[in-house]
């Protein structure tokens, strides 16, 4: 193989490999009370299936202390098949562990726009989680 093809070769191998080493995920689940991960971790919060189209949600309601978690990024993951209407979704909150330190995240479970829960379909409806970051 020429000198150049494989400059080019391992240059792109290099970088290709570069983009596979993200920081590790430590994922919970909303009701458990507290979490501790590195700084350049993500702390994933696990919601399990949600229905928006039933008026299903959660929101955010306590963010953390931007030095020590980033603001935190909702992410849902439908469930639905071949076009399917008014399927579900996986819902988690992605954070990002940026500085050593504990905050709380806080959030709140809400059924067809009314906070909290009424009709007994979760487990805790006003969640929090302390979280501790280690250097």
């Amino acid at each position: 193989m020429p000198r150049l093809a494989r400059v080019v070769l391992t240059g792109a191998l290099v970088a290709a490999l570069a983009g596979c080493t993200g920081g590790a995920e430590r994922v919970v689940e909303y009701t458990d009370a507290e979490a501790t991960l590195a700084v350049g971790e993500t702390l994933v919060v696990d919601f399990g299936e949600v229905n928006a189209s039933i008026g299903d949600g959660w929101a955010l309601t306590t963010r953390p202390d931007a030095s020590i978690l980033s603001k935190g990024e909702e992410e849902s993951e439908s469930l639905a098949r071949d076009g399917e209407v008014g399927a579900g979704a996986l819902l988690t909150y992605r954070f990002e562990a940026v500085g050593p330190g504990t905050t709380t995240i806080g959030f709140t479970y809400s059924y067809r726009g009314t906070e909290g829960d009424p009709e007994g379909r979760t487990d805790d409806p006003t969640p929090e989680i302390t979280v501790t970051v280690t250097e």
